[in-house]
C-alpha cells in the first residue's frame, strides 16, 4: 500500500503540472512527444545530479547538509546558494541548452519556459522517488506537490531569457549567464528560508511573486496568439 500511495506521490503531480502548463499553452501547444522527451531529460538530469553529489566529499564539500542546518547558519546560507542552487539549475539547464533549443517546435518566447518546467517536472519527480518514501500523510502530498512547483518556477527564469533571446536573435550565453544566476540566487535563498519557520513565509512570498511573473508572461503569450 505504501508503495501506491508513493507512486501515486509521484505520478499526479506530474501529470497535473504538465496538464497545467500544457492549458496554459493550449493556443499553440507544444508536441506531446517533445514534452514526454523533455520530462525523462529531467530524470535523467536529476539521476546525473545525485551521481555528482557523491562526488563533492572529493574536494572537501558535505553531500548532506544536514548538519550546517542545524548548527552552522551562514555556511548553509551559501551552501545553498554555490551547491544546491547552482548546480541542481545548471544540472536542469543543460538539457534545455545542449538539445531543446535544437526543436524545431520551439518558435515562441514561452517554450522556453514550458520545455524548462517540463524539465523540472522530471527533475522533481526523481527528486521525490527519494525524499517520499521517508515520510507520510500530509507531509508526503504536501511535499509531492510543492517540489515539482518550485523547481518549475526557479527554471521558469532561465528558460523565459533564454527561450526570448533565442527567439530574438540575441546572444544565448549572455542569456543564460543571467538566468541561470537569477534562478540559482532563488533558487539557494529558497531553501535557506525553509529551515526556519518564520523565515518559511518569505520562501512561500518568494515563489508567489515569481509565479505571477510567470503567469502574467504565459496570459500575454497566450493572448497574442488568439
Amino acid at each position: 500500500m505504501t508503495l501506491w500511495i508513493i507512486l501515486s506521490g509521484i505520478i499526479a503531480p506530474a501529470v497535473f503540472w504538465s496538464g497545467y502548463f500544457y492549458y496554459k499553452d493550449r493556443f499553440q501547444p507544444e508536441p506531446i512527444r517533445n514534452l514526454g522527451i523533455t520530462y525523462i531529460l529531467g530524470l535523467v538530469t536529476a539521476y546525473g545530479c545525485v551521481k555528482f553529489y557523491g562526488l563533492l566529499p572529493l574536494i572537501g564539500i558535505p553531500e548532506d547538509p544536514s548538519a550546517l542546518m542545524e548548527s552552522h547558519g551562514i555556511q548553509f546560507f551559501f551552501y545553498s546558494l554555490g551547491v544546491i542552487g547552482l548546480i541542481e539549475e545548471l544540472f536542469k539547464f543543460l538539457p534545455f541548452i545542449l538539445i531543446i533549443l535544437r526543436l524545431k517546435a520551439f518558435d515562441e518566447k514561452i517554450d522556453g519556459i514550458v520545455y524548462a518546467s517540463t524539465i523540472a517536472l522530471g527533475f522533481a519527480s526523481f527528486e521525490n522517488i527519494h525524499y517520499l518514501a521517508h515520510l507520510e500523510g500530509f507531509e508526503l502530498f504536501g511535499r509531492a506537490f510543492a517540489s515539482p512547483l518550485t523547481h518549475t518556477i526557479f527554471s521558469s527564469i532561465w528558460g523565459y531569457t533564454v527561450g526570448k533571446a533565442r527567439i530574438q536573435g540575441k546572444s544565448l550565453f549572455k542569456a543564460s549567464l543571467i538566468g541561470l544566476s537569477i534562478a540559482a540566487a532563488v533558487h539557494g535563498i529558497f531553501d535557506f528560508f525553509t529551515i526556519s519557520p518564520t523565515l518559511r513565509i518569505a520562501a512561500s512570498l518568494i515563489i508567489l511573486v515569481i509565479w505571477i511573473w510567470r503567469i502574467r508572461v504565459m496570459e500575454k503569450s497566450s493572448r497574442g496568439k488568439k
